[in-house]
């Protein structure tokens, strides 16, 4: 399953690097695995922007797009196969000043809660969610990104 992070955010550069780093483990991490056949690319909206620039990043509904498309997006042509689009936005004020650590733990249960929402996808039939989850949460864990009680 290919596996990713898009960041709309006015975080610091060390800090995007940060989530960019995280974007990348998690890619090899999901590299090898299969879920099923309707889900093969899962891509979270990381939105996190200041007060005055919120209007315009709002958090937009799960989308799964079935089968294999092509979009294009400012000239560039996007290819699709069985891809859900899932927003995750975090409060600026709450994270400007966070750590490394904290940082990635924040990002990593916005994610394992966000990611919920792939049961409620009507068209999301052969998706073995629970592996999903048991799996994110085994790594995030493992690798410390996650601490304490496991939503």
């Amino acid at each position: 399953m290919t596996f990713g992070i898009a960041q709309y955010t006015n975080l610091t550069q060390e800090q995007n690097n940060w989530i960019n780093d995280l974007s990348i483990e998690l890619e090899s991490f999901f590299e090898d695995k299969n879920y099923g056949e309707d889900l093969k690319e899962l891509y979270f909206g990381l939105i996190t922007v200041k007060p005055e620039f919120d209007k315009f990043f709002k958090k937009k509904r799960p989308i799964l797009k079935n089968g294999e498309r092509t979009s294009s997006v400012d000239g560039t042509k996007i290819k699709y196969n069985n891809c859900a689009e899932i927003d995750c936005k975090i409060e600026f004020d709450e994270i400007i000043s966070l750590k490394k650590d904290e940082l990635i733990e924040k990002v990593c249960i916005e994610i394992l809660i966000e990611s919920k929402c792939l049961t409620r996808l009507s068209k999301l039939k052969k998706f073995d969610f629970e592996k999903y989850e048991n799996e994110l949460k085994k790594f995030l864990t493992e690798k410390k990104y996650i601490k304490g009680k496991i939503l």
